[in-house]
């Protein structure tokens, strides 16, 4: 068997996941898939707006075991997140914030917090943001594409969603002990200015297993 073939295999074996926290299936779905499919690798898309997943109630049920006692959705995920090699985050910015459906997600992690099971596994994090022109009526005025010609305008535009990233970024740093290996945003809701940038981001999660 030649090493193209080699590396082939390994890669259909080298499984990867990726979690939206939108409560649509556009801009962030867009982006995940571009990032997964550019990995050559099998991978899954998990959407959260189809899971059930219950609010965490800090009931102290997985303190000692490390397991939570809710009987929903999460309890498949709990098993995908640690068979995964790598994981990737999409979430769209909700007021320099992300999305009730990956906070709950996140909420959620307490028992893998506490265990540190997640401890060393590699994530990737994406964000969408800002409206799209003539989208919403108060900006009908405002000149996104003289915005984006503008350094100081074009920073203000990204400092919302950087602060999306940025929380998904501590959760995974501080709390669970990942490793970052990439990000990308996208501004004014157009995900697809970004697709080399997420191609080559995909394409590289591989390197890191194989370089």
């Amino acid at each position: 068997m030649n090493r193209i073939n080699k590396m082939s295999i390994k890669r259909k074996r080298y499984k990867i996941i990726g979690i939206s926290g939108s409560p649509r299936d556009k801009s962030t779905s867009y982006m995940l898939k571009t990032v997964l499919g550019a990995t050559g690798c099998d991978y899954e898309l998990i959407l959260l707006k189809e899971k059930n997943i219950q609010q965490c109630t800090v009931c102290g049920g997985c303190f000692y075991s490390h397991k939570c006692i809710k009987k929903d959705d999460m309890q498949e995920l709990y098993d995908k997140l640690l068979r995964a090699k790598v994981i990737v985050l999409g979430c769209p910015t909700y007021f320099a914030n992300v999305t009730a459906l990956m906070k709950v997600f996140m909420d959620r992690c307490l028992p893998l917090y506490l265990s540190e099971r997640l401890k060393g596994k590699k994530v990737v994090l994406l964000s969408v943001g800002n409206f799209k022109k003539r989208e919403v009526r108060y900006l009908d005025n405002f000149d996104i594409e003289r915005a984006m010609k503008d350094p100081l305008s074009k920073k203000e535009l990204k400092i919302t969603i950087q602060r999306c990233i940025d929380i998904m970024k501590f959760f995974c740093i501080y709390h669970m002990k990942m490793k970052i290996i990439g990000s990308v945003i996208a501004i004014n809701g157009d995900p697809k200015s970004k697709k080399n940038e997420l191609v080559k981001l995909g394409k590289n999660i591989i390197s890191y297993k194989y370089k």
